[in-house]
């Protein structure tokens, strides 16, 4: 199968479920238990600074397994623009620039806001 073929990317096979859209379903629901998980290392964080960094990939995994879910639906509704494979793997390549953002602003911020949140609780430690 040509990924890069204009009946690929849109048409839809009114006949059956096609294994590649099993697998963006598949993508779909791996980034909201995944998100899930990242929910729950944001509530028992140790930091703020961590907290907010996991809730960054929350939002951002949440969102993306979502927008694929319901890609899903709609190919399944025979919905003619948005059940196209096109606009799945648009929702996976938006996906990637923006865990590629959030990781540059981790890689940026991390260690300077960790530094002055550990300088903030020494403090805190030590005045009434």
């Amino acid at each position: 199968m040509n990924f890069l073929t204009a009946d690929f990317l849109f048409n839809i096979n009114r006949v059956l479920i096609e294994p590649v859209d099993k697998g963006f379903l598949f993508i779909g629901v791996a980034f909201v238990v995944l998100a899930i998980v990242f929910k729950l290392g944001a509530k028992f964080a140790p930091s703020n600074i961590d907290s907010k960094y996991r809730n960054k990939f929350f939002h951002l995994f949440l969102t993306i397994g979502i927008m694929e879910i319901i890609w899903f639906v709609a190919r399944t509704q025979f919905i003619m623009l948005f059940g196209t494979h096109l606009i799945a793997l648009l929702i996976i390549l938006i996906g990637l620039f923006w865990f590629g953002w959030v990781i540059k602003k981790m890689m940026q911020n991390y260690r300077r806001e960790k530094q002055e949140w550990e300088k903030q609780q020494l403090k805190l430690k030590y005045l009434p």
